[in-house]
């Protein structure tokens, strides 16, 4: 095991903001403590070349209820400059957070990277240096 980590944004909002790569291409993910699975807003399943996985199922969410969403296969993620490896996402909606931030004047973000991932990675978030800290098994 190998320790790295990637620096984080604190926006306005006090949200935290992770730059990523999905299959190669740039994304901007909010990282969610409390958000049980990472997920990818539907709208961009093709722009991260994203393939769907099982059958459709109902969601929640913390503001809107039961939302439709579906599993992806595992993909590459990229955070920072360190490989992480495989994750899978659940593809939903994310308007009513994107139209949240937006009231708010903080940029649209592509993603949320959640509790599944965070605890299979041994995280640890440190505020002060305003960085992700993980656990990589290989590279």
């Amino acid at each position: 095991m190998r320790k790295v980590f990637t620096k984080l944004k604190i926006l306005k909002t006090k949200h935290i903001l992770c730059k990523a790569w999905i299959n190669g291409k740039k994304a901007k993910l909010l990282i969610d403590t409390g958000a049980t699975n990472s997920c990818i807003h539907s709208d961009l399943q093709d722009y991260f070349e994203l393939q769907k996985y099982g059958e459709p199922f109902l969601a929640s969410g913390a503001s809107e209820g039961k939302m439709e969403a579906i599993m992806t296969l595992n993909c590459n993620i990229k955070l920072g400059r360190n490989y992480k490896g495989k994750q899978a996402f659940v593809l939903l909606d994310l308007s009513h957070v994107n139209d949240t931030l937006n009231t708010q004047g903080v940029e649209k973000i592509d993603g949320v990277i959640g509790a599944d991932f965070l605890k299979e990675n041994n995280t640890i978030i440190d505020y002060g240096q305003s960085k992700l800290f993980l656990q990589l098994e290989s590279f």
